[in-house]
């Protein structure tokens, strides 16, 4: 996969994410589906369960006035046995400006008929830590 349809693929992702097209959005992802936030993991057995995380997310993001996701890949590894990691930095454009922030997460992803699809997911950096605890009570009761 080429650095311009990557880059298209997540842009699109994040489009999906905010226009509220969670369904489209959670198809991308192979389930069970780990996301490690920074110092928790929390399990996404299903799509449904992603699309009330997703959703969740969403909310919170609109609340700050995001209006853009903008990633940014900053390395992608050469793939082994068909899977491959990812380094994207997510810029959250946002009015106010003061409400601007920055992801930093690592995509554990596995080539399939469908194209690339992320099987693990590893934020090193949240923009929202302070949705850390909401986070882990909506996967709980997912």
């Amino acid at each position: 996969m080429e650095y311009s349809e990557l880059t298209a693929q997540l842009r699109s992702r994040g489009e999906l994410l905010l226009s509220g097209q969670i369904e489209e959005l959670v198809a991308s992802y192979i389930y069970p589906l780990p996301i490690y936030l920074q110092s928790r993991c929390m399990v996404l057995n299903t799509p449904f369960d992603a699309y009330l995380v997703f959703d969740f997310l969403r909310t919170a993001l609109l609340e700050r006035g995001v209006v853009s996701l903008r990633p940014q890949v900053n390395a992608v590894e050469l793939p082994r046995g068909g899977r491959f990691r990812v380094w994207i930095d997510w810029h959250e454009l946002a009015y106010p400006v003061e409400e601007t922030r920055k992801s930093s997460v690592i995509y554990y992803c596995r080539q399939t008929s469908l194209g690339p699809r992320a099987e693990m997911v590893d934020y090193t950096l949240m923009s929202m830590p302070e949705l850390d605890q909401q986070f882990a009570a909506l996967a709980m009761s997912a």
